[in-house]
This record gives C-alpha cells, sequence and structure tokens, in this order.
C-alpha cells in the first residue's frame, strides 16, 4: 500500500462503494471507513453506503494540505520535533549539484540532520541571514 492515497483514477461524478473507493485510491476499505468517521461525506441512506468522487478527492487533498509545513527561508522542518527550527547556530552546509542546491543543517532544539531543496537563485538570499558554506559539484 502506498503511503499517499491516489488522486489520479478517481472519476469526480461516480460514486464508489467503499471497497471500490479503497481500490482506486490505493488504501485499505478500513482506512475509507475510518475517513467517513473522520469527516468524508457518505452518502448511507442507501446501501452499500455510496462515496461521490468528488468527495473522495476532495477530502484526500484537504488531509494532504492540513499535513503540509510550510517553512520559511532560513528554517527547516524537524522531522524528530515534527515543527519547524532555525538550523543550531546559524550554521547550515549548501551543495550545489546540477543547477540544484540543497541545505543541510543541525536543528537548533535537538540537533537532529534537517535538510531542504532550495532554487539555486535564493542562495544568496540564504547567505545574508545563515552562515553558509558552499560546495559545488559538477
Amino acid at each position: 500500500m502506498p503511503k499517499q492515497a491516489r488522486l489520479s483514477g478517481i472519476k469526480s461524478f461516480r460514486c464508489y462503494t467503499i471497497e471500490e473507493a479503497a481500490e482506486i485510491s490505493g488504501v485499505s476499505p478500513r482506512t475509507v471507513r475510518n475517513w467517513a468517521s473522520d469527516g468524508l461525506r457518505v452518502m448511507d441512506v442507501t446501501r452499500p453506503a455510496l462515496i461521490r468522487g468528488d468527495d473522495l478527492r476532495d477530502y484526500i487533498r484537504s488531509k494532504r494540505e492540513s499535513r503540509a509545513t510550510k517553512t520559511k527561508t532560513d528554517t527547516f522542518y524537524c522531522f524528530r520535533c515534527r515543527k519547524e527550527r532555525h538550523a543550531a547556530e546559524g550554521l547550515a552546509d549548501c551543495e550545489i549539484k546540477e543547477g540544484r542546491a540543497k541545505l543541510t543543517a543541525l536543528c537548533a532544539v535537538c540537533e537532529t540532520v534537517v535538510s531542504k531543496p532550495v532554487a539555486v537563485d535564493c542562495v544568496s538570499e540564504i547567505a545574508r541571514i545563515l552562515d553558509l558554506r558552499i560546495t559545488r559539484q559538477q
């Protein structure tokens, strides 16, 4: 099973049973039932219970958006803390390779290694905020 439900096969104007919704989105029927108890709209007047495709798609998208965390230019997302954190002591490494840049630092709170991709154009702006050690690889 995928870690993330698929949206690609869900038809907006089609109704799915719980088993069909699970198969088309790539999750288990138990997951779809949990979604239904968590707020996914289900037409339960009829049996079997039916789920509209557009409701299923909207629910999955809203769950994805609620989990997304936007970070500022000088911050990282720490998976151990599960929060946006600054780099420890304002230090970070920047590796530029094939037109892409990757920042790596330590979390200021738990000292876990954190990293994130950034645009190469933003490196000079980030260098004004963080003390960067830049390495270029061919």
